[in-house]
């Protein structure tokens, strides 16, 4: 219990530290005076800006994966915007990114080895991720103090986007129907089912997307996820498994389509339609390769 507190007053006092660094650094004072003149400026402005939020979301993922890189792990993929960097028969290739399930960012690394202690190395990836944000929008607001406008303007939106980033990554226990970095790192570090669903749910999510089919994944990793008491956990892990039967074996199983249909009536409707469209879109794929 002492230890579950000492996380929550860390990252409490990350949010303190940071109001207190952005009084210290006049960003308030600055944020009054953001109004840009002429049309050139405004012109970069917008096209700063678009390019800095992607730059935002580049550097949360590239604290995972400089974080994996750090302790030894190997590099797989790095995917931000249309932006995609991946490992491929150990070549490191640059493509565009067109899965926009993917386009808020995505960074993966991957042990080398067994080592019992990728546990723990795999949490400090995940917490890597918001670290990454905070540091970045304190230095943002740092830098903003000696930028003229408009370029002061795009700095200050970055600060405040990866500031975003960190809290929406570290306060709450979800995002949508996905555990956030903090959420996840805590179910990683405690040993038990929860741990297993996360190495489970990260094993299927890196595989498939590095290669965009189950082809190295065994049937055997769904199996944590479909017996988990999480209705969304459950409904993923049917639906994975759903997609892998249609490349490995040609067809689903009844008993798999009647569990998935029965577990989809406890989640939202959209969420469970745009499930079943990826379905659908997997199939059509598939029919389409060469035999």
């Amino acid at each position: 219990m002492k230890n579950k507190y000492l996380k929550y007053f860390g990252f409490a006092l990350a949010i303190i530290l940071f109001f207190i660094l952005i009084k210290l650094s006049n960003v308030i004072e600055f944020a009054k005076n953001t109004k840009v003149e002429t049309q050139e400026d405004k012109i970069i402005l917008i096209v700063g800006i678009i390019i800095i939020m992607h730059f935002v979301l580049l550097i949360h993922e590239l604290g995972h994966v400089i974080m994996g890189l750090l302790q030894g792990f190997r590099f797989e993929l790095l995917v931000v915007g249309l932006l995609g960097i991946k490992r491929e028969e150990e070549k490191i290739k640059i493509y565009l990114n067109k899965n926009f399930g993917y386009y808020g960012g995505l960074g993966l690394t991957v042990p080398k080895d067994d080592s019992s202690d990728n546990l723990r190395k795999f949490a400090n990836v995940i917490l890597a991720g918001p670290i990454a944000s905070i540091v970045f929008a304190v230095i943002c607001f740092f830098v903003v103090n000696y930028l003229a406008n408009p370029y002061g303007v795009i700095v200050f939106a970055a600060g405040l986007a990866s500031f975003g980033i960190f809290l929406a990554t570290t306060i709450p226990s979800r995002s949508g129907m996905f555990y956030t970095d903090r959420k996840r790192y805590q179910r990683l570090i405690k040993a038990g089912k929860d741990q297993e669903v996360e190495l489970a749910m990260l094993t299927i999510l890196g595989s498939y997307a590095k290669n965009q089919s189950y082809k190295d994944i065994k049937k055997e990793v769904f199996d944590v996820l479909i017996i988990d008491n999480d209705s969304f956990v459950k409904h993923y892990g049917l639906f994975n498994l759903i997609c892998w039967q249609i490349e490995h074996e040609g067809a689903i199983e009844d008993k798999v389509k009647e569990e998935y249909n029965e577990i989809s009536k406890k989640l939202n409707k959209n969420m469970v339609k745009s499930y079943n469209d990826e379905i659908q879109k997997y199939s059509d794929k598939i029919q389409k390769l060469p035999d």
